[in-house]
């Protein structure tokens, strides 16, 4: 297996501003996008994350169609946490609160579900992976751990950061994680939050002296960069069918560039089939539910995207030492 996604799942409930809502409960949680974002465009990959007794009413018929590999998924409790989410005018999100949950010490299962590096290295061992996805606090237990695992077994990391450790606050704890980081994913507002600045230009500024090979910076529906230290790639949305749900869409891109950066892409590639992931997962609500049957379109899409705007950025790429198409030689 070249690929491990691991992290939370959950089930997920949508709002949007004009009362447009989700026709029930959907698929969700970081590490469920995040694999959808890798199996877009390669069957080699697990997830590896625990969940609720009722996690087979949702996802058992979608991972049969999709051939999902289920043996890093194991139940821990009896239900999946449920993510009743709210978004507002300006694009960001919150939590109905007034939601009433099925028990009153819910709040517990979180810690039940959270996927411990002892559980990732069941699937790292023997040194075969390529790369290991994991939505993260900055724990310094955990990232000891995994610390240890990764010497040993030699995977590249992506490190999606968990919003409540973005911040100036944490950012000693945030450079201990990053010694241990390959390519790191991080939206505008945590970015502006972890380093206490404003504009999107502030943000890359203090991303490059991050001791990072690459940072896939999210721009909301503005779209991306591919930041490396010494250069920012700025990719805009890919085309999608339909507009229809945003959520996971950070996972899914980030589960993308994992893959694509695994593979030996150039940045330019990394961002572009990031972009390609998170336009197919915006057009449904919930998880891509066709992963097998979108990857064709996908492949052909992000080749047209990179010769797009190859032609744009050839002098960054050659700056940087990638002039052989795709990838980095």
């Amino acid at each position: 297996m070249d690929y491990v996604i691991a992290g939370n799942v959950m089930i997920d409930t949508v709002r949007f501003p004009d009362g447009r809502q989700s026709d029930g409960d959907h698929i969700g949680g970081p590490a469920t996008f995040a694999y959808s974002g890798v199996k877009l465009w390669t069957d080699s990959v697990m997830q590896c994350s625990n969940v609720g007794e009722d996690y087979h009413r949702l996802f058992d018929e979608w991972m049969e169609r999709n051939q999902v590999i289920g043996d890093g998924i194991k139940v821990k409790v009896e239900h999946c946490n449920h993510s009743f989410i709210v978004f507002q005018e300006d694009g960001t999100y919150k939590a109905d609160q007034g939601v009433k949950r099925f028990r009153s010490d819910w709040i517990q299962d979180f810690g039940y579900m959270k996927t411990s590096p002892q559980e990732i290295e069941v699937w790292t061992k023997g040194g075969g992976v390529k790369g290991v996805y994991i939505a993260q606090n900055v724990d310094r237990v955990f990232w000891r751990d995994m610390h240890e695992i990764k010497a040993r077994d030699g995977f590249k990391l992506m490190w999606e950061i968990e919003g409540p450790s973005a911040y100036l606050s944490y950012m000693d704890e945030v450079m201990n994680a990053l010694r241990d980081v390959d390519i790191f994913s991080i939206n505008i507002q945590e970015a502006r939050n972890l380093f206490g600045v404003e504009t999107e230009e502030e943000c890359i500024g203090k991303l490059q002296k991050l001791p990072v090979d690459m940072t896939l910076f999210r721009v909301g529906e503005r779209g991306l960069y591919s930041v490396t230290p010494r250069e920012a790639y700025y990719l805009p949305p890919a085309p999608s069918d339909e507009i229809v749900d945003p959520t996971g869409c950070g996972n899914t891109s980030t589960g993308a560039a994992l893959y694509a950066y695994g593979e030996g892409y150039d940045p330019l590639m990394v961002g572009i089939m990031a972009n390609v992931a998170s336009a197919r997962n915006i057009s449904q609500f919930g998880v891509i539910p066709d992963m097998l049957g979108e990857r064709e379109r996908s492949w052909a899409q992000a080749r047209e995207l990179y010769d797009r705007y190859r032609k744009e950025y050839a002098g960054k790429l050659a700056k940087e030492g990638y002039g052989h198409g795709y990838w980095n030689q």
